[in-house]
């Protein structure tokens, strides 16, 4: 006898799998063009409170309509001059940069991991769970509640 499952959890799956699809979507689409000077950058000294007692640099640019994390190397070279950079349009989050009159574009990671990667993970694994039947249970439940964590991260802050 065949099992029927129950509504619940594929709704839930189903939630989740269209709440990545639409942060993978507004990542993916080109969203709206800024060709901008960059007022100022700014250097914040963030420390881990742990017995290592580590620290790092993290770097923001600052232009007249936006605020955005960049890696170092760009911080360092980018005040002063032009940027051209691409906001999502559901979220209104950069996606990508670059100092004028380069053409090559950077990706700032965590942006790359919270659009990209994790509802790509989630779709995958809802994926592997209902085309070979795996039990992920545990490994769905923490990308779900991740997904849904980063979507309400990009939706308010």
């Amino acid at each position: 006898m065949h099992n029927k499952p129950s509504i619940v959890p594929l709704a839930i799956y189903g939630i989740t799998a269209f709440l990545a699809l639409v942060t993978l979507l507004d990542f993916a689409l080109p969203g709206k063009m800024y060709t901008e000077e960059v007022t100022r950058v700014q250097k914040k000294k963030q420390r881990y409170y742990n017995a290592g007692g580590n620290s790092h640099n993290s770097y923001e640019v600052v232009t007249p309509k936006h605020q955005f994390s960049v890696e170092e190397d760009i911080a360092k070279s980018a005040e002063g001059k032009s940027m051209s950079y691409t906001v999502s349009l559901l979220f209104q989050e950069v996606n990508s940069y670059s100092i004028l009159p380069s053409q090559d574009r950077s990706i700032y990671s965590f942006r790359l991991i919270s659009g990209f990667v994790l509802p790509l993970l989630l779709l995958l694994a809802i994926g592997i769970k209902f085309r070979f039947k795996k039990d992920l249970s545990i490994l769905l439940f923490v990308l779900q509640l991740l997904v849904v964590g980063n979507f309400i991260w990009l939706l308010f802050w």
